[in-house]
């Protein structure tokens, strides 16, 4: 049972199979099927929300795609059963002969919104960068400032 992953910030996720886009959005939206596991959902919300950096990996593990440039919409929706990969299970048939097939696994997912960053963003982070700059200017000052005895 090998599954496709993606690890965002430093949490990997089985992710249903072929339900990731997240490397190709060209300015869109793009979605993606989480596995909840063992997880809590409140647990995926908040890791997905305080990170940007997914990197997907292959059922195989191997690292298919790195960004650092998404934005989490925050707007998941819970689906209790979803198709996730396909196994081959073995069967009789009316012969008694064992026959395989293929089965469609089924498992309770959060289905997560990407999109990557707009204006509004990329001002939101400006304007965090200057907070820090200025606090950082603030402490100096207040170091490099001779104390009165």
């Amino acid at each position: 049972m090998n599954q496709e992953t993606i690890k965002v910030g430093e949490v990997t996720y089985n992710i249903a199979n072929g339900s990731c886009s997240l490397n190709d959005l060209s300015g869109q939206t793009a979605k993606v099927a989480i596995i909840i596991g063992s997880n809590k959902i409140e647990d995926i919300h908040k890791n997905l929300s305080q990170n940007s950096i997914i990197v997907k990996y292959s059922a195989d593990g191997v690292e298919e795609w790195r960004q650092g440039n998404l934005v989490y919409t925050g707007l998941p929706i819970f689906n209790p059963s979803f198709p996730v990969r396909i196994e081959q299970v073995q069967e009789t048939d009316e012969e008694g002969k064992p026959k395989y097939i293929n089965k469609e696994i089924m498992d309770a997912v959060i289905i997560v919104e990407y999109r990557t960053p707009n204006i509004q963003d990329k001002v939101k982070e400006q304007e965090q960068q200057i907070n820090d700059l200025n606090a950082q200017v603030a402490y100096l000052r207040m170091m490099s400032t001779p104390k009165e005895v």
